[in-house]
């Protein structure tokens, strides 16, 4: 009788298999990242090519109480506010510093960011010594009576 037994093959089967699978997961690792950007790049789709680049606002909505009002084009945030003279001005209300939405304080009166209490004078221009290092970008307003029409294209400097 032989006491020596030859290992079965089975083990070497199952061996090359986990060696493949390490492999194709070190490949996945890999490519998935390289596939993932690529994806984003090609969905790709610049906000400027909407349509859409106006909105209308009632006069009446900006009262002395509550002088500004926060409305979308484009899914950008912008900011109406109605000043102590009744002048109508719109800015966009993306905080220049990390992008979040910036609200409107009649009381100091001044644009702030609570993200990192970012600030800008009611000019839109960022105050020194705050995080934000840009102007916020006043946008054209039209009156049209008992409306006003918000577009994306900024002021015009004067």
């Amino acid at each position: 009788m032989e006491l020596i037994r030859k290992m079965p093959e089975k083990n070497t089967i199952k061996r090359r298999g986990i060696l493949k699978g390490l492999v194709a997961g070190a490949a996945a690792v890999v490519t998935a990242p390289i596939v993932y950007v690529a994806a984003r790049f090609l969905g790709y789709v610049s906000k400027g090519d909407s349509s859409n680049t106006s909105a209308t606002v009632a006069f009446s909505d900006l009262t002395p109480d509550k002088p500004s009002k926060l409305i979308q084009i484009n899914d950008e945030p912008i900011i109406v506010v109605r000043e102590k003279d009744d002048q109508i001005r719109a800015f966009t209300a993306t905080c220049t510093h990390l992008g979040c939405t910036v609200s409107y304080r009649p009381q100091v009166p001044d644009f702030y960011c609570k993200c990192h209490q970012g600030r800008y004078d009611v000019n839109g221009v960022n105050v020194p010594g705050t995080r934000p290092k840009l102007p916020l970008t006043e946008l054209t307003v039209v009156d049209k009576g008992t409306d006003l029409i918000i577009q994306l294209t900024p002021k015009a400097k004067s």
